[in-house]
């Protein structure tokens, strides 16, 4: 009997339902790891395309780069998606808010690129126009947060 629950017992669908509960459990935040890896591919093929406008040589540890961010910014958005569900309350988005912020950064670079390829200083104005208004909502949240702490109504 115990020999045949052992023989009965295959690796291949053990990994497999861990793979099922894996894929389950993240399947909320499937659009924003979609969204990212458009962000980062334009950003890519930009990058490329300005690379070889300018006469610049490509190297395949910039590229190697590319897989890097992306696995590595996964891994920041399902680690906020699990912060979320865990401990934060039922409005609070944080995996949204790090995918969004993620993707800032990446559309920023998309409009240095296509600066770079145009040779059109508007995308360099919208450039400035991201990061300052970037800046001013770090400060506003930082304000609000040191004004809650000393006031003493943070949740």
């Amino acid at each position: 009997m115990i020999t045949e629950n052992l023989l009965s017992f295959s690796f291949s669908s053990f990994f497999f339902k861990v793979a099922v509960l894996f894929i389950s459990y993240f399947t909320p935040i499937r659009e924003i790891v979609h969204v990212m890896l458009i962000f980062l591919f334009i950003d890519t093929a930009s990058g490329i395309w300005a690379s070889l406008k300018s006469g610049e040589r490509l190297e395949s540890s910039k590229l190697r780069k590319t897989v890097y961010k992306f696995l590595l910014y996964t891994i920041a958005v399902m680690c906020s998606f699990m912060m979320e569900k865990t401990f934060g309350p039922s409005w609070l988005r944080l995996a949204s808010i790090v995918g969004g912020f993620i993707c800032s950064v990446e559309l920023t670079s998309i409009f240095e690129n296509i600066a770079r390829i145009t040779g059109d200083p508007i995308f360099r104005r919208l450039i400035k126009i991201i990061k300052k208004k970037s800046a001013e909502t770090v400060q506003e949240v930082s304000q609000d947060e040191n004004s809650e702490i000393k006031s003493g109504t943070q949740t």
